[in-house]
């Protein structure tokens, strides 16, 4: 008599922790960068730091109105996708202000969780073909990395959190993952804010 195989998980771990909700988050922090691409002047688009055939689609963008523009802008927003945003967002947050700042940090501290997910995933998977249990020993180059980056971390209850996102999958540990590091940032940002006092 056949037997029916059973099913194995996906082991993708891109597949298995970024939620669509995740993906229409990213897609519309890209979006509003190239909204703002597209209202740059032509002394600002010579400045940008971008490739001559992104700054050529901007200057073609700024006679267009109403739904070529937008289609326009969304083809910008794939190109962004494709090239990366991190230098061209550091420019617009040091021209437009705070708001752009705001979006690169969370583009920070998001691509971070992620990292050390994907991380903990992976080493989840190798522990059970190895017939081994991922417990606290583990030793994760992210969690250190973000450590040194956020010196506020605490290192332990950050490697906690992955691990019980690995066990359980639930997203409310993956929200937890985040809000460290985000608390862990503004610490730091507040740290760094704070004059010396032999600066008062």
């Amino acid at each position: 008599m056949a037997t029916k195989k059973s099913k194995t998980k996906d082991t993708d771990p891109q597949e298995i922790y970024v939620s669509r909700s995740e993906k229409k988050r990213l897609a519309k922090n890209i979006e509003e960068i190239a909204k703002e691409l597209v209202t740059l002047s032509p002394a600002h688009i010579k400045k940008l730091p971008a490739d001559d055939l992104l700054k050529a689609e901007l200057h073609s963008s700024r006679d267009l109105k109403g739904g070529a523009l937008k289609r326009q802008t969304k083809f910008i927003a794939g190109m962004l996708r494709e090239t990366g945003t991190d230098e061209i967002l550091a420019f617009l947050a040091e021209r437009k202000g705070s708001h752009l700042k705001k979006t690169g940090e969370f583009h920070e501290l998001e691509r971070l969780r992620e990292d050390i997910i994907t991380e903990v995933l992976q080493a989840k998977e190798e522990a059970w073909h190895n017939h081994e249990q991922l417990t606290e020993s583990w030793q994760s180059d992210t969690v250190a990395a973000a450590c040194r980056r956020f010196p506020a971390l605490d290192h332990n209850a950050l490697k906690k959190s992955a691990l019980r996102f690995a066990a359980t999958r639930k997203p409310v540990h993956r929200r937890e993952i985040f809000r460290q590091l985000h608390a862990a940032m503004e610490r730091q940002q507040f740290a760094d804010s704070t004059p010396s006092p032999e600066e008062v």
